[in-house]
C-alpha cells in the first residue's frame, strides 16, 4: 500500500520514501543523501531499508525525519517543521513528509553556508618569469591550474553539498619592465579570474577593466567537456596595444565513474596573447615583456555540522612552469 493518512505503514511504503542507495528518483530521501545520480547525492550513509516482512519501529521513523530535518539544516539553516518520533508513540501521518522530500530534491544543490574557504590551496607559487625580447611580435602564454580530486564520485560529492572554488591569476612587472610588460600585467588585471565556481554556475571574472567580451556565468562543474570552454575573455584598452587579448578557460577529465560524474579532474587556464608595437606588429624600441605571473586556486569546502566530509581532500597543481 501507499503512505496515506489512517492507513498502516508497511515497510515498502517506508522504503519507498528512503529509495535506494544510487538511486536519482526524486521522490526519495536517499537520492539527495546518500550516494545518489549525477547532482543528487550527497555521499552519507543511506538510511537502511526494513525487511519487507519487518515492522517499520518508531527508531526507524525517527531514522528518516532526523536525515530530513539534517539534509533541510543544510540547504536552509531550519528544520523540515516534522519532529521525531520516540519509542512507544504512534507515528502520525503528515502530508507534508513526501512534498519535503520533493523539495529537497527540487533543492539539493542550495546550501545555507559552507566551510571556511582555504585560499592559495595547495601553497602555489609564483612561476619562474616570463620574458620576452623586442623582437618578438606576436606571442601567446598559458597558466593554469589542475584542482583533483579523489575519485569523481567524491568530486560530484564536493559540489552537490555547497563546495566551491576560486581561480586567481595576478602578475607583477620585473625591473626594466616596460610600457608592454604593463598593457599584459594590466590584462591579468582585467581578467582577474574566476568566483565562487560552483556545480552549475560561477560567479564571473572578479577582474576590473579591458574590453569584456566573454563572462560566461552558467557553466559550472556539470557543464564542463574534455574541450576547453571559454569563461572570460577581454581585449586590452592599453594605447597601442588594443589587439591583445586574454582568455580563462576551463575543461574536465571526462566522465570516469558510474554514477554520472563528470570528471575528477577541472583544469582552469588562463591564457594571454600580446603583439608588440601599435597594434600591427611593427616592432618598437625596447618592446619587450618581462613579467612574473602567479596562478592560485581557493577552496570553499562544503559544511561539516549538518553533514559528513564524504569528499576528501582537493588537490590543486599549477600547470606549466
Amino acid at each position: 500500500m501507499t503512505y496515506v493518512q489512517g492507513g498502516l505503514i508497511e515497510a515498502q511504503d517506508y522504503n519507498n520514501l528512503l529509495g535506494g542507495n544510487a538511486t536519482s528518483n526524486s521522490n526519495t530521501l536517499d537520492a539527495v543523501w546518500a550516494w545518489g545520480n549525477g547532482s543528487r547525492g550527497y555521499g552519507q550513509t543511506a538510511l537502511a531499508n526494513v525487511a519487507v516482512s519487518g515492522t517499520v519501529t518508531a527508531t526507524n521513523w525517527a531514522s528518516l525525519i532526523n536525515t530530513l530535518n539534517s539534509a533541510n539544516l543544510h540547504i536552509r539553516n531550519t528544520s523540515s517543521g516534522l519532529t521525531a518520533n520516540t519509542a512507544g508513540q504512534l507515528i502520525g501521518h503528515s502530508g507534508f513528509l513526501t512534498t519535503a522530500i520533493q523539495r529537497l530534491n527540487q533543492d539539493r544543490l542550495l546550501f545555507a553556508t559552507n566551510s571556511a574557504v582555504i585560499a592559495n590551496q595547495n601553497s602555489l607559487t609564483a612561476y619562474s618569469a616570463w620574458i620576452v625580447g623586442d623582437t618578438s611580435t606576436t606571442v601567446s602564454r598559458s597558466f593554469g591550474a589542475n584542482v583533483a580530486f579523489e575519485s569523481p564520485d567524491r568530486a560530484r560529492f564536493f559540489f552537490n553539498s555547497g563546495g566551491r572554488l576560486k581561480f586567481n591569476v595576478s602578475a607583477v612587472n620585473n625591473a626594466g619592465a616596460n610600457s608592454r610588460s604593463a598593457a599584459v600585467v594590466a590584462l591579468f588585471t582585467n581578467a582577474g579570474g574566476i568566483a565562487i565556481f560552483g556545480a552549475n554556475t560561477n560567479g564571473g571574472r572578479t577582474g576590473s577593466g579591458g574590453t569584456l567580451n566573454t563572462n560566461n556565468t552558467a557553466r559550472g562543474y556539470y557543464d564542463a567537456t574534455i574541450a576547453n570552454v571559454t569563461l572570460v575573455s577581454v581585449t586590452s584598452t592599453t594605447t597601442n596595444y588594443t589587439s591583445d587579448t586574454a582568455t580563462i578557460t576551463y575543461r574536465t577529465n571526462g566522465t570516469q565513474g558510474q554514477h554520472n560524474d563528470n570528471g575528477a579532474i577541472l583544469s582552469f587556464w588562463f591564457n594571454v596573447t600580446s603583439t608588440s608595437g601599435a597594434n600591427a606588429g611593427s616592432l618598437s624600441f625596447d618592446d619587450s615583456i618581462n613579467i612574473t605571473p602567479t596562478v592560485t586556486v581557493d577552496v570553499s569546502f562544503p559544511e561539516t555540522v549538518n553533514l559528513a566530509n564524504t569528499w576528501g581532500a582537493v588537490t590543486v597543481s599549477r600547470q606549466g612552469s
